[in-house]
């Protein structure tokens, strides 16, 4: 019975040591090559930003003809809208953004933030809704 319990046991241990390590890797590999904002105004990148290797975030700010604006804040690994001329703001409550799972729009202004991991493609917008 003792050498059942101790085989049992060991298995587990085997099992949330591989997990541990399985983990690990996956999160070294995905920030191995780094992530690139893609900044989109009616379908044109206006500007690409380099999220790995951000030292000091800084805002930088995106104007418009007609006087309309987006604030963008860049961090390590991540990027948002924090300021916004737009009257409902969506944008601005989206926060940050670090993957490509849902990229940050605001629809206002035209302006679409996507995120690709180094090695993929730029990402390309399906359409844009006015």
């Amino acid at each position: 019975m003792k050498k059942r319990v101790m085989a049992i046991v060991a298995l587990i241990v085997v099992l949330v040591a591989a997990s541990a390590v399985s983990i690990i890797y996956m999160k070294n590999k995905n920030d191995v090559g780094g992530k690139t904002a893609y900044i989109y105004r009616d379908n044109e990148l206006l500007k690409t930003v380099r999220l790995s290797g951000v030292k000091n975030p800084y805002t930088f700010r995106i104007e418009y003809k007609d006087g309309d604006y987006n604030d963008i804040c860049v961090e390590e690994g991540k990027i948002k809208i924090s300021d916004a001329s737009c009257p409902d703001k969506l944008c601005v409550h989206m926060g940050y953004i670090s993957d490509s799972v849902m990229p940050i729009t605001c629809l206002p202004n035209h302006l679409v933030i996507r995120i690709s991991n180094d090695g993929e493609e730029s990402p390309s917008l399906d359409g844009v809704v006015y």
